[in-house]
């Protein structure tokens, strides 16, 4: 089955995660991947002095916040400062891999409920941390605000990159509310899993935004889920031609506070839109003859 591949979850304790970091010790192939990916996103900066990218994907479990932990690893190795942001408020993740207390991070900050921005050092050298922090009601509305505006500001002046883990566009709306204060957003596509259609209706909706996608990261390119190592691709002809929605993918991500896109969402296209809800009219009237 071409699209039967397991989905990539996300480590439940820091032993996982830490088997999934790059080091010194993984395997050349991993580590020149990465290198790869670095090279290309070195040349995309804009000439900005901080850039800024988020790494997100169409769905959930494509392994995201493993590449984005990897990414970041790999250019503090080549001697810029490093600020690795957990931006995924809803279900946090990076403070496993660092073996880290999620308390004051980004949602305290943004709520103003510190003054503090506690950004922590690792055992990686030039490499930085700023957790989630306590899950909130609101992310998508904290990511919009202008505290949001301000912390990219004030840390840009301290560090040579931000590399921010998100939400799948797909899901919820919290990675395309950074499209206009960010440069960039990095796809994790996981091979073999993916649709054509996810990608592209992400990259629509990230487009509607005036947002800038400078890339793609093939994940598990070896057609294996317990190989966690990427190579970048510019194009995505290798994704089925026949798509299907996968249910249940939003169900449960974020429990309580999850409002998730429905196929047919507010960015979608307006034609696209009206034709849903004919056909919504359409069954609604049969029930009711």
């Amino acid at each position: 089955m071409v699209f039967g591949k397991k989905p990539l979850r996300a480590p439940k304790s820091q032993l996982e995660a830490k088997q999934r970091m790059l080091s010194a010790s993984s395997p050349f192939a991993i580590r020149e991947a990465y290198n790869g990916i670095r090279a290309k996103l070195l040349f995309t900066g804009r000439g900005e002095k901080c850039p800024v990218f988020a790494i997100t994907s169409s769905m959930m479990h494509d392994g995201k916040t493993t590449n984005a932990v990897n990414l970041a690893i790999s250019i503090a190795s080549t001697a810029k400062r490093v600020l690795l942001i957990d931006g995924d408020m809803r279900k946090p993740t990076i403070h496993r891999y660092f073996g880290m207390e999620n308390k004051n991070g980004l949602s305290e900050i943004l709520a103003g409920l510190t003054k503090e921005i506690k950004i922590r050092k690792t055992e990686t050298e030039n490499l930085h941390v700023l957790t989630s922090g306590q899950i909130p009601p609101n992310p998508a509305e904290l990511l919009a605000s202008k505290q949001m505006d301000s912390l990219l500001s004030y840390i840009k002046e301290y560090f040579d990159y931000v590399i921010i883990d998100t939400p799948p566009v797909n899901v919820v709306s919290d990675a395309v509310i950074l499209a206009e204060k960010i440069t960039g957003f990095v796809f994790v596509v996981q091979n073999g899993k993916n649709h054509f259609n996810e990608l592209n209706y992400s990259l629509e909706t990230i487009r509607q935004m005036n947002g800038n996608v400078v890339g793609f990261i093939l994940n598990d390119a070896t057609g294996k889920s317990s190989a966690h190592y990427s190579s970048y691709r510019s194009r995505y002809s290798y994704y089925g031609k026949n798509y299907y929605r996968r249910g249940g993918y939003s169900r449960g991500y974020y429990g309580n506070y999850g409002s998730y896109y429905s196929s047919y969402s507010s960015f979608a296209p307006k034609d696209q839109q009206k034709q849903n809800t004919t056909e919504s009219d359409k069954k609604q009237d049969n029930k009711q003859e």
